[in-house]
This record gives structure tokens, sequence and C-alpha cells, in this order.
């Protein structure tokens, strides 16, 4: 009995300490199950983005479904580029699928722009343990191209900013056209392939034309008849647009032809009595004008609708013609003396911000209220500049506190432009372009006008140039260092850029008559 009790003792201890005799337990080691492979088939609605730079918002949809089994969490965790990309919404299941909608981001400058998108399943949110097999990838290209010239200043919020960078050491002389027929050419609209325009002719009629935007061929004409005023033309999808000035009327008519055969489509009425007219602004489906009979009226049409919107009066009543509202998701911004803010759908003024630095010289407004970023609005400070050769101060609006943020000791002219922060104007009486800091008015570096001569027109900026115009040619100033001229040409004019990447100068109401086309690559 006793051998049989240390027999027992003894495969105790073999049994629970492995015979080291220290009576402590030693672990049993299980290994863990095998991580399941879970398959994945990845496919996206596209792999290409096509988006514009006045707007490089696009989206596309990705569905991943999977195959196989885990009695653990499946976790998609969706990998992008920020730079580029980012997920709109939550990522959504139905059975073994999800789905996600992935976008690109605002601000993008025109090029091509590549990037990885990668799907993965995992047990956790960190991806810690990635499911064999589930790892699916493709590469994603946003394609962001130049946008429609639509306008006096480009677009709704007349800012003349155009995405892209440019080499100045590319541009070449690529067409040239000139009238033998017109006093002048109203500043142009272009779209993909086409230059429009408006020319009052020494006949005393007035037409619009269409230019081949690669050879500066005609490709067609309208004839307004012998008319008082027919400002430039305005895109508004496929169709061409036009404020004309037949006679003192409440019947006069912004007439609406089709962009690609110069047909006519149609005329919405509204009054005027012997003013011009900056090219109408256009936003959507819908399009904006100022006139009235004794000015100081904001027009609203829906051109799909085919019909009025909204008919209202600025506060102010300090401005009868001359003047493009500027446009954005929300608003409607029409100077009368006051910055106006209008509901763009239904015409209600939604608030009136004084100018209290307000000056006349005339009735005409030769200014354009414009977006310079969110609630900045930026805008001359006095009428006159649409009939005389005088200058005012610049006044930046805030929009959402309903007060002017500051204005410029200085006196500016032309048509400014407005880019990342930096307003740009020229001035005559300083003799210098001028970069103003959008937050404070305060003048950051400037550019002087060339001995001998006088700026002209509008400002265009890219991301690393500023082209403009004096009275004897144009002008490219480096934005990125030195801010010197890289490149010039003796055109001058208004200027503008096409979709097919073309640097369009108008010579305006200088002789003679003509439209320049350069390659900018």
């Amino acid at each position: 009995m006793k051998c049989k009790f240390i027999v027992v003792s003894c495969l105790f201890l073999i049994s629970c300490g492995g015979g080291s005799g220290s009576g402590v337990p030693v672990p049993v080691v299980v290994a863990p199950p095998p991580v399941p492979t879970l398959g994945v088939t990845l496919v996206p609605s596209g792999s290409t983005l096509n988006v514009t730079d006045d707007s490089t918002v696009g989206t596309l949809k990705i569905d991943a479904t999977y195959t196989g089994e885990s009695a653990d969490p499946i976790v998609p965790v969706l990998a992008l580029d920020s730079n580029f990309l980012q997920i709109d919404g939550a990522i959504t299941q139905s059975g073994k699928t999800f789905s996600a909608i992935i976008k690109s981001k605002e601000g993008l400058s025109v090029k091509q722009h590549k990037s990885m998108v990668q799907f993965r399943l995992c047990k956790e949110a960190t991806c810690t343990t990635v499911y064999p097999g589930s790892t699916s990838s493709f590469e994603h290209t946003i394609d962001v191209g130049i946008s429609n010239w639509t306008t006096r200043q480009r677009n709704a919020s007349q800012n003349g900013f155009v995405r892209i960078t440019l080499d100045p050491t590319k541009f070449s002389k690529s067409w040239e056209y000139v009238s033998t027929t017109a006093n002048f050419f109203e500043p142009i609209a272009a779209q993909a392939g086409s230059v429009f325009t408006t020319a009052d002719n020494t006949d005393g009629s007035t037409n619009s034309l269409a230019l081949n935007g690669n050879t500066g061929a005609v490709s067609w004409r309208y004839n307004f008849g012998n008319i008082h005023h027919a400002s430039g033309p305005a895109i508004v999808g496929n169709q061409l647009i036009f404020s004309t000035m037949e006679t003192s009327s409440t019947d006069n008519r912004m007439t609406v032809l089709n962009a690609l055969s110069g047909l006519f489509a149609r005329n919405f009425a509204f009054a005027a009595q012997w003013s011009t007219f900056a090219q109408p602004t256009p936003s959507g489906d819908n399009a904006y004008i100022a006139a009235g009979y004794y000015g100081n009226v904001v027009y609203g049409f829906d051109l799909k609708a085919g019909q009025t919107m909204f008919t209202v009066d600025g506060s102010g009543g300090k401005t009868t013609d001359g003047q493009a509202p500027a446009v954005d998701s929300k608003y409607v911004y029409y100077y009368s003396g006051n910055l106006d803010v209008f509901d763009r759908k239904t015409g209600a003024r939604v608030k009136s911000i004084p100018d209290p630095f307000w000056t006349w010289n005339g009735y005409s407004y030769g200014g354009t209220p414009m977006i310079s970023s969110d609630n900045n609005v930026i805008a001359f400070s006095g009428n006159g500049q649409g009939t005389y050769n005088v200058s005012f101060p610049l006044v930046n609006f805030d929009i959402q506190a309903g007060v002017h943020r500051w204005r410029t000791v200085d006196k500016y002219d032309g048509v400014p432009a407005a880019a990342k922060g930096v307003i740009y104007a020229w001035s005559d009486e300083l003799g210098q372009l001028s970069a103003i800091e959008e937050t404070t008015g305060k003048i950051l570096w400037a550019w002087p006008v060339p001995a001998g001569q006088k700026f002209y027109g509008n400002i265009v900026v890219t991301e690393n140039l500023l082209f403009l115009s004096t009275t004897s040619g144009i002008y490219a100033i480096d934005l990125a260092g030195t801010h010197q001229t890289v490149w010039t040409a003796p055109t001058p004019g208004w200027i503008a850029i096409t979709p097919d990447a073309k640097l369009i100068v108008n010579s305006y109401r200088l002789s003679p008559a003509k439209i320049t086309s350069y390659s900018l690559r």
C-alpha cells in the first residue's frame, strides 16, 4: 500500500510540476486559431474624375464584396491620400458588400492628380489585424481642366482667378483676328473651341460673333441690328446671353443665342433707358443683370424654366448702369452705394451693408463686386468710373457681420482680381499694381508701371503668374518669389484664359479692333 501511495504521489507530481518538485503548475499554451481569409473584390464606379478648376469636387462610389466568414468583428478601413480625396459620409454595409462614396477636394490646381485608394478588412478600426486576402487597391486620377470663361471676370465670383501653373518659356502667339468693320469689341466669353464677343460696328450695327478657338476663323455671326448697345456675352450651359439696349423702355431684351450655331433662342424683358451694360452674371441655370428704368434694379432669370425669377431694387439708389452683380451659392451681391445682399432664388434682401465712404462722380458704376473668399466681398467705394476716368478706394465687406472691414487709403482703377487671400488692383494715381492683404487692406508688395505707360483693363491671376495690360502691351508677373516681369507681348487689352489654355487679349476700345490668342502650354 505504501508503494502504491508513492507511485500515485509521483504521478501527481509529474502531472502538476513536471517532476521539478517545485509544486508550481506549468501553463498549457494553446495556439490561437488562424485568422480566416476574407477575399475582397473591389469595384470602383470609375478610376478617373473629370472636374474643372471652378469646382474641383467630384464623387465616385466604391463597392467591396468579400467572401469567407469570421466570428470576430469585420471592420472596413479605407485609406486615401488626404491631399486629394476624402470619404463622403460613412461606409455602409449590405450583406457582404461594403460601399463608400469618396470625393475630390476643393481647390485642386489644373493638372492630373494621381493617388492610390486602398481598401482592407480588419478586426478593429486601428487595423492592427488585417484579414488575409482582404487588401485591394487601385490608382485614382483626378483630371482638373480649365473651366469656361463665362463672364466679365471669368466666373460668378468675378475674381479673375484660374487655378493653373504656367511656364512662360512655353508661351507663343497662336492667332490674331483683326476687324476692318468694328469700332471695338466688348469683353469676351470662351468655352472649349470657341471665343465669343460683341462688335460695335462702324455702320451703326451691333453683332455677336464666334471665333474658332484654335484658328481665329469666324464660326458664325448674329446681327442685333442698329441698337444703342449690346453687352459682351456670358455663357449659361450651351447658351450665350447678352443684355441689349434698343431704346428707353421697359421692354429691352436679354437675348439668348445657341452657342454652337449662333441661332436665336429667346428674349427676356427688362427696363432700362439709354444704358450700357456689363456682361450678365451666370450661375448654374440662372443669370443676373443690373438694370432698371432709373437704374438700381437687379433682375434674376431662370433660363431652364424660361422665366424671370425676381426684380428687386437696391437700397442705396445711387447706381444706374454698368455693373455686373457677383453671385455665390446663396446670395447675389450688388453695389448701390451700399452693398446689397439678395437671396439668389427669391430676390429677398437679406441685408444691406452701408458704405460710409461712398462718393459720387456719375451715375454709372464701372466696378463689379468681387467675392474674394467666403465672407469677403470687395467693391469700389463710389460711382462714376463707368463714365469718367476717376479712381476710388476699395472696401472689404464682412457679409456675416454686416459691416465693412477696411477701406484702402489709395485709389484704384480697372477691374481687380483676387486669389488665396490677396487682392490685386492697379492704380494710375500710384503708378503701380498693388498686392493687398485681404484681411487687413495692407499692401504686401507692388509692381511699378513701366515709364510712359498707363494701366488698362482687367487683371487675371493664376497659381504662379499675374497677367495685366498697359496701353502698350500685356505683362506676366511672377507671383512665386521675385514679383518681376517674366513675359510680355505688344498687344494691350482685356484679358481672358480659355479652357484650351489660350490667353485671349481683346483690344476693347483701343485701335485697331482685334483679338489676339497666345498658347500657354
